[in-house]
């Protein structure tokens, strides 16, 4: 079969690591860009560019899996096309005539086109999805359909509104207030200075709900252990233990872990635990380990275990960490295969569709999303209590005691959800799943601006006549934009619309302009043209933050995610390890933010994390140290640091005491001699960062400081 000619607007893939610029591949999939293979890639120019320090011919392309402001070149040779261009490269040969396409591919390629034209993710072969939907609801199990509307807007009565005014706003309500500032996500009580220094089990330490361990986990399990209780240091012990597993595949039997057998290179454990923690000891903790202290209630309430754990997570991010100005609301899949389980849906349009969804949010400054609140599904397991009322109502039920508003089912979620944004003038962002003009004005009356992505499911949105939208921008050029103003029981809100190639972008919003901003741009391809516009406001608020969640989600579960390995048959602890993946993956990015650096390889932090955390010296009043030894030797470090070799950060010399920074210079990875065998090296110990230590010195150090003890 002859070789497929490349053109503009050929689409083809290859391997991730081929693409240049390779640091913005790194950044997308830091643990797995190597080995990854990208598709959908859309070719745009052909043009000789250095690679490998030689000047060879290469493609342009587009990549639709990274934002459409960046244009990537690769090595002709690496690519393969797939899909031939409509204009082919004069200097690429003649190929035999592919065999005419039929009706039903031409409309399936159509439809593929339309969606990476619009950046989303396309599977041209899923099968019958609306078929096994179908069979799924047969069999008893809810479902959490993209395609279906959501409740309120179930109706076609829903679009049934006059045509507002169409208006370029000159004024946004949220810059207008003084109060509203576009701050960063913070932690309350740590600066970043300090968050940059803190060892991976500190920062775990800060991203996890260690008070709820101390007076729930604690004593709930004790009552369940005999003799030798469960302690603070025994239980991290506990947990290191799993999340060391959980950096390896492929070995089912944990007793492996602890075994008396020498290791084997071809079967069993590379590692043995047994130092850390007896078999007996964990298996013991295991089977008594308990997520809540509360008595049963009376009622059948089947997520009574994990009800405390979850308020407990919301607790204290809510005490301890402060959102940015920009934030995303979204949802997150908990692998579980038991359809009996409570809550348990299926979500097709997941990575991992089955087991129990959790309503997320998070923000993501400079790319390194945190979550700070979740929500549990219960759909149709939520409890009632003896009289048939709900057990446990939100007070975001009923009507709005202030505005006499009623909330909806959908409008309840968003406030429960935005508690700790109301009356802050933040930017909650969403997609077409939240998109409930009740729930945009609820917000707005609890004091937090919100945007949501229109789309028709099945109808329109109450309030959004999307058809006389469509018709409006028919004639419009490409980029086009205006606002549709609407009002509804005496509360305006926009609707702001961009014409896009094949259809018209369309957002519910309380707030933004529609002014361009300068460093967001897209293409878009039209009569074998490319043409470039710059995203307004609203939309590249939405584009930035659209994929936070999914962001978090991806590093809980790639490359090894802990409920992969962490095999139990009790629903409650898979729930745990979701509070355990989403701590972890917050430390990740707390660091990352910290450092202003590219978050670290998730298998990398872990296992480090897991080793420290198995090597804690935490007392019995629960006082945490940061290492599990400190040096008492005054004169070799300040104070009373612990001990880690680090390499220096780019583009720096040596420590400075004068302004307490490094130095800076023009080499990236410039090298200093070692002050113990002048080998020219980047390391350090944090104990002293004006001397630089080789790994073989600062072992010498290391084991120096630990024997004077």
């Amino acid at each position: 079969m002859a070789k497929k000619r490349g053109g503009i607007g050929a689409t083809g893939s290859a391997k991730a690591r081929f693409f240049h610029p390779s640091q913005n591949i790194r950044d997308k999939w830091p643990n797995d860009h190597q080995t990854k293979r990208l598709s959908g890639a859309l070719v745009v120019k052909k043009a000789v560019h250095r690679v490998n320090r030689k000047d060879q011919m290469c493609y342009e392309c587009y990549l639709t899996q990274i934002d459409n402001n960046n244009i990537f070149h690769i090595l002709c040779s690496n690519f393969k096309v797939e899909v031939e261009g409509a204009t082919p490269f004069e200097d690429e040969g003649v190929v035999s005539a592919p065999a005419p396409a039929t009706s039903a591919q031409n409309a399936e390629r159509a439809r593929i086109a339309a969606l990476r034209t619009a950046g989303e993710d396309v599977s041209s072969n899923i099968g019958n999805l609306q078929q096994e939907i179908a069979e799924l609801r047969q069999q008893g199990i809810e479902v959490d359909d993209d395609n279906e509307p959501a409740p309120e807007n179930a109706s076609p009565t829903a679009s049934r509104i006059n045509v507002g005014s169409w208006i370029i706003p000159l004024i946004c309500p949220r810059r207008a207030d003084p109060q509203c500032t576009n701050n960063k996500g913070s932690w309350k009580h740590h600066q970043w200075t300090k968050i940059k220094e803190m060892d991976k089990f500190a920062l775990f330490q800060m991203c996890f709900p260690e008070d709820w361990v101390k007076n729930t986990l604690r004593p709930a399990t004790n009552k369940e252990i005999e003799g030798d209780h469960l302690t603070l240091s025994k239980f991290y012990v506990y947990l290191g233990c799993h999340f060391f597993m959980a950096c390896f595949e492929g070995i089912s039997d944990r007793k492996l872990w602890q075994s008396s057998k020498p290791i084997s290179i071809t079967k069993g454990a590379p590692f043995r635990l047994k130092q850390y923690i007896s078999l007996r000891c964990f298996n013991t903790i295991t089977a008594a380990i308990r997520y809540t202290n509360k008595p049963p209630p009376s009622f059948v309430d089947r997520f009574h275990d994990v009800r405390e754990m979850i308020a407990s997570f919301n607790d204290h991010y809510e005490a301890n960490y402060c959102p940015s100005w920009l934030n995303c609301l979204d949802e997150s899949m908990n692998s579980w295969l038991d359809k009996f389980a409570p809550g348990f849906m299926s979500v097709p349009r997941k990575p991992h569709p089955l087991g129990n969804e959790y309503h997320s949010i998070g923000d993501g400054d400079d790319g390194k999303a945190i979550m700070w609140r979740i929500k549990l599904q219960e759909g149709k397991d939520r409890p009632k209590d003896a009289a048939g009322k709900w057990a446990f109502p939100s007070k975001f039920e009923g009507r709005n005691p202030s505005t006499k508003k009623q909330y909806t089912k959908t409008s309840t979620l968003m406030c429960e959800m935005t508690v700790p944004l109301h009356g802050t003038g933040k930017i909650v962002s969403m997609d077409s799943g939240f998109c409930v003009t009740a729930g945009i004005l609820h917000l707005h009356d609890h004091g937090v601006y919100g945007q949501s992505l229109i789309k028709k499911r099945k109808y329109w949105p109450k309030g959004v006549p999307g058809d006389q939208i469509d018709a409006y921008f028919a004639d419009k050029p490409l980029g086009s934009t205006k606002t549709l103003r609407q009002e509804i029981d005496g509360t305006k809100f926009n609707i702001h619309c961009t014409r896009d190639d094949q259809f018209v972008t369309k957002m519910m919003s309380t707030h933004s302009l529609l002014s361009e901003v300068p460093d967001h741009k897209t293409y878009r391809q039209k009569n074998g043209e490319w043409i470039s516009f710059n995203y307004a406001e609203y939309l590249s608020h939405y584009n930035r933050s659209k994929h936070w969640i999914d962001d978090i989600n991806n590093r809980r579960h790639d490359p090894i995610g802990l409920e992969q390995v962490w095999h139990t048959k009790w629903w409650p602890t898979r729930q745990f390890t979701f509070i355990c993946s989403v701590a972890e993956s917050n430390a990740v990015m707390s660091r990352a933010r910290a450092r202003k650096d590219t978050p670290t390889p998730q298998l990398e932090f872990r296992q480090t994390l897991a080793l420290k955390m198995m090597t804690n010296n935490i007392t019995n009043e629960g006082m945490t140290v940061s290492a599990p030894m400190k040096s008492r030797k005054r004169s070799l470090g300040q104070g009373d640091p612990e001990h880690e070799l680090l390499t220096r950060p780019n583009f720096t010399g040596k420590w400075s005491t004068d302004v307490n920074t490094w130095t800076k210079v023009s080499t990236q990875y410039a090298k200093i001699k070692c002050s113990g065998c002048n080998t020219k090296i980047r390391t350090y110990c944090t104990c002293n960062k004006k001397v630089p230590l080789c790994t073989q010195c600062y072992g010498v150090h290391f084991a120096k400081v630990h024997n004077t003890k």
